[in-house]
């Protein structure tokens, strides 16, 4: 099956003591990167979190969040960051005794520094505090997984349809290709009878510039290894599980194949068979991008 890597998700419950929200994003990344954010109070589920998402997804960049609202004191506490208070007061001091500065510290000044005071991260997760964590974690990243899902059904078929289009440009190119040693034998040998009328022509040496030619122009075995791969295409994207970068590994051959049928294109025909085939390689190479 073929997942996006982009989507979002989101969970959430409301009760009497507490209300959760869990919201998760995913973009395109090479590999499987993870940015989770919980408040202190929770950090306990950021690890439980992280093996989640490990557990459900193979690649993208993925962006787990959660608030935390709580209604009760029992789920929130605050304590004071002693040492900060501390220096705080001792570089007021200092500036009072050092440079004269008037006024006077009081509590409402000092709730204003950053960090005096911070949740308290409960030490261990109230049952029913987990069981919904549980859920509005789960319900998120299920959220996301069928979001991916859908996108990479609409990826799969557009890259099936330009699969497709290549498959037809192919007996042209052969077609093409088949009959261009017998047009060049052909164009050489009426050559050849003009120059003979004022120069010797050796048969040998003319034979062997045909084989020549015929060798030089030969694509077979790139229409070979081209048939190969998009037969591997199509398993690949009825395959389980991360199939991005083997279906980008692929299309980075098709292309290189191609890209020698051109060099070696002797008719507008093939050489515009050709450019059709590359011009569907590099969307599906732009496509690709956004598979898992």
């Amino acid at each position: 099956m073929v997942r996006s890597m982009t989507g979002y998700g989101s969970a959430a419950y409301d009760g009497e003591e507490f209300s959760l929200r869990a919201t998760v994003s995913s973009v395109n990344h090479r590999f499987l990167e993870i940015h989770v954010r919980v408040p202190d109070v929770l950090g306990a589920w950021e690890p439980v979190a992280r093996r989640k998402i490990q557990e459900r997804f193979e690649r993208g960049r993925i962006v787990f969040a959660l608030d935390f609202i709580p209604t009760t004191m029992a789920l929130l506490t605050y304590e004071l960051n002693r040492p900060l208070v501390m220096a705080y007061i001792m570089a007021w001091r200092h500036l009072r005794e050092d440079f004269g500065v008037p006024g006077e510290l009081d509590v409402n000044t000092l709730l204003l520094v950053r960090d005096l005071v911070h949740p308290r991260p409960l030490p261990e997760l109230p049952p029913q505090l987990a069981e919904k964590l549980e859920d509005v974690t789960e319900g998120a990243l299920r959220a996301l997984a069928e979001m991916r899902a859908t996108e990479g059904a609409h990826l799969r078929q557009d890259l099936l349809q330009r699969l497709a289009t290549i498959a037809e440009h192919l007996p042209t190119i052969e077609r093409e290709a088949a009959a261009l040693p017998h047009a060049y034998r052909q164009r050489l040998l009426e050559r050849a009878a003009e120059w003979s009328r004022e120069l010797p022509v050796d048969p040998t040496r003319l034979a062997q510039e045909i084989l020549y030619f015929a060798n030089r122009a030969d694509i077979s075995e790139e229409l070979t290894r081209l048939r190969s791969h998009l037969a591997q295409c199509h398993e690949l994207l009825d395959t389980e599980g991360a199939v991005g970068k083997r279906l980008d590994f692929l299309f980075q051959e098709m292309q290189r194949e191609i890209n020698t049928i051109l060099a070696k294109a002797g008719t507008v025909a093939l050489a515009t068979g050709a450019l059709a085939i590359k011009a569907e390689i590099e969307r599906l190479r732009e496509q690709v991008q956004n598979v898992e």
